[in-house]
């Protein structure tokens, strides 16, 4: 398969988003280091944090465990009030795992420490590469919705690989 220079374009903008990030995340956040969470309970809570409620099959398929092991990595949150669960009114059978206060209050304590570390970055830019990027990552956003799914074909594919 020849390579274009759109596709060489792309390459290169994956390596320096590689560089740039390894530049602004040189030492894990100490709101990582003093969460007290293994990292499959970390995803589960970044699951919850990013598509809200889930049942837990459905916190099980996406971390390609069994039930009873999703189960048992959820009951942990429970006890440390980072998740809750919630039966369905309509169907008590259903329950839904949710973040809890607690659990937000920790991702977005990890999330905040990222953007500090990015604001200093972006301030060292000029107001015009500013706007740039704005138009740039304004771009990407109006087209994320159309690419969605290939991308999560592509991750499935990835994960299958």
């Amino acid at each position: 398969m020849k390579t274009t220079n759109k596709d060489q374009l792309i390459e290169s903008i994956l390596s320096m988003a590689d560089r740039l990030f390894r530049q602004l995340l040189p030492t894990v956040p100490e709101e990582l280091l003093t969460l007290d969470a293994t990292l499959p309970q970390l995803k589960i809570m970044l699951m919850l944090y990013f598509r809200g409620s889930l049942r837990m099959s459905d916190i099980a398929s996406e971390l390609n465990v069994t039930l009873p092991t999703a189960t048992v990595l959820v009951d942990k949150l429970v006890e440390k009030d980072f998740i809750t669960r919630e039966t369905q009114i309509d169907d008590r059978r259903v329950v839904l795992c949710k973040l809890s206060e607690k659990g937000q209050k920790a991702i977005l304590g990890i999330w905040d420490s990222a953007a500090v570390r990015c604001r200093i970055l972006l301030k060292s830019m000029d107001e015009e590469k500013l706007e740039s990027f704005v138009d740039v990552l304004g771009n990407m956003l109006n087209s994320a919705p159309e690419l969605e799914k290939q991308a999560a074909q592509l991750l499935k594919q990835y994960r299958k690989a």
